[in-house]
């Protein structure tokens, strides 16, 4: 693969990451509480994005996006758990009532923020989503060797995607983390949850609309 192809497609990788959707949500909304749950959450977004790179390389996402079915039990699944992240948002926000310094609520602590909830939500999030499939099975193979083995391309594409990946989260996480002490009060808090809430409610509703 040349090195030309290479530099196109991480272009339209990074633009990919750049433009907000439901890992966006999920990440910010983690980091805002504390930058090693904005780490969590971006750990578990990539790994997600593994498994469809793995699935991308083996075939198994061609099958499935091919499939009537089989998509729109995946499309409807990952939308119903967009809405859920969402409605859960939202209902933190009603929870919370006055705008006073506060550390967040025990409940809270142990629940909403602990570290594997963090990253599942994100994983569940990003492995859910059929978009990110598509990527894979679409736009991914415009960048492949017709004369070359495509699963090693994939899976060359697939880790450079990860890669970039992974300087692009570290860089939202640490920039977004410094919401940490507003976010120890209440009112931003609640606004917070409202509009990442809201967000991926929305998103889960797009989703459906995915064809």
């Amino acid at each position: 693969m040349s090195t030309g192809v290479l530099l196109a497609f991480a272009g339209v990788v990074m633009v990919a990451y750049i433009v907000p959707g439901p890992d966006w949500m999920v990440v910010l909304r983690a980091s805002a509480r504390a930058w090693r749950y904005g780490f969590l959450a971006a750990a578990g977004v990539q790994c997600g994005l593994c498994v469809h790179m793995a699935a991308a390389a083996l075939g198994v996402s061609t099958a499935l996006l091919h499939s009537p079915v089989a998509f729109t039990v995946l499309k409807l699944v990952g939308a119903a758990y967009l809405v859920f992240l969402g409605a859960q948002a939202l209902w933190q926000s009603w929870r919370r009532r006055g705008d006073q310094e506060a550390e967040p609520p025990p409940e809270e602590t142990e629940t909403e923020l602990r570290p594997v909830r963090v990253f599942r939500q994100a994983f569940l999030a990003n492995v859910l989503n059929p978009k990110a499939a598509l990527f894979f099975v679409s736009v991914l193979p415009q960048f492949l060797d017709p004369a070359g083995p495509a699963a090693a391309q994939v899976l060359v594409l697939g880790t450079l995607d990860i890669a970039l990946g992974v300087v692009w989260w570290a860089l939202f996480v640490l920039l977004t983390a410094r919401l940490s002490g507003l976010m120890r009060r209440s009112g931003p808090r609640k606004a917070l949850d409202r509009v990442t809430g809201t967000a991926l409610v929305g998103l889960g509703v797009t989703l459906v609309a995915t064809s």
